[in-house]
């Protein structure tokens, strides 16, 4: 392999470009640590040399320009804008995503939510604000409870589902999970089921967590009747995509009482709009698209793609390689 070009979209720490450049040199070949400075006659003259880009901003004008691209990584898991353009879905270019960089942190954010509600924690925080002893109000709220013994059911049990595993599993729990392919090997699993078993899912399950890919058939996912089948003490959990669940009926099931609440990360619209009803419900958390970030987020996901690309010039198999027609 030889002048092989590599581009970052955007401009990295100058530590993570050298990294990028001493390993090119054995093959002639050049990193361009970010395209913001360059003239638009630069770019398109870079973008028409780049074999391997690294992207953060995707642009389906840049990808039509680059004719010579053969791999592009995004460092997050969610491919579902890249694949909206479909000159990429039916390109011959390799699509790598960073599954499992963010994994770890997604599945702390879940617990975090299913602990707060287990131990009504906004409750507690609230009566502290008020200087309030709040004894006797948990008491007779009765809506404290351990995890030990409870269901978690997961919708899509890739690395991030394996990961909330893993921790639901450490605080007793019993762990279920929708799949694909139910009879694959999984770890910190009690029982795996194929997507066509979700309603057995919501039925059995405490905490109901999604994480399924956001694709024309995940979209719009749980809705109305889905949560009509969920016990009427669960949670739903989404750190997903908000386009998996149909957020006014969501909505009108915390109102009605058809669901006791919602940890929420991820929305139909985002940012999400000061006008959603969402903001003003008392049985919902929601925090805003981070359960991915982390203090070594930017580092971590770098190094995942300096791996990737040390295997693309020795020619070995990619990780994380995106099956474009199916979205994940």
């Amino acid at each position: 392999m030889s002048k092989l070009t590599v581009v970052s979209d955007q401009t990295v720490a100058p530590e993570q470009a050298g990294q990028v450049e001493e390993m090119l040199k054995p093959q002639g070949g050049r990193f361009i640590n970010g395209l913001k400075e360059l003239s638009d006659q630069e770019v398109q003259q870079t973008l028409k040399e780049t074999e391997v880009m690294y992207v953060r901003d995707p642009r389906a004008e840049r990808f039509k320009t680059a004719s010579n691209l053969k791999w592009m990584h995004i460092p997050w898991v969610g491919v579902n804008l890249v694949l909206a353009d479909q000159a990429v879905v039916n390109s011959p270019v390799i699509l790598t995503n960073g599954a499992g960089v963010i994994a770890a942190s997604v599945a702390d954010q879940v617990m975090a939510f299913i602990l707060n509600f287990s131990r009504q924690m906004p409750f507690q925080w609230e009566a502290q604000k008020r200087k309030e002893w709040s004894w006797k109000e948990l008491n007779a709220l009765g809506q404290l409870d351990e995890l030990t013994g409870q269901t978690c059911g997961i919708i899509g049990y890739g690395k991030i589902g394996t990961e909330i595993g893993k921790r639901a599993k450490a605080f007793g729990m019993r762990v279920i999970a929708t799949r694909s392919n139910p009879q694959a090997p999984a770890e910190y699993l009690d029982q795996a089921l194929s997507n066509e078993q979700l309603p057995e899912l919501l039925a059995q399950s405490d905490f109901v967590v999604v994480t399924a890919p956001l694709t024309p058939e995940t979209k719009g996912l749980l809705g109305k009747a889905q949560f009509e089948q969920m016990k009427r003490s669960a949670i739903l959990v989404n750190i997903a995509r908000g386009q998996l669940v149909k957020e006014q009926e969501l909505v009108e099931a915390l109102r009605a009482g058809t669901i006791v609440g919602a940890g929420l990360d991820v929305f139909e619209q985002e940012p999400l709009p000061a006008s959603s009803p969402l903001w003003e419900l008392d049985n919902v958390i929601l925090t805003p698209h981070s359960a991915g970030m982390f203090k070594r987020l930017e580092q971590n996901s770098f190094k995942f793609f300096v791996a990737q690309l040390q295997r693309y010039i020795k020619g070995e198999e990619l990780k994380n390689i995106v099956d474009k027609k199916r979205g994940y």
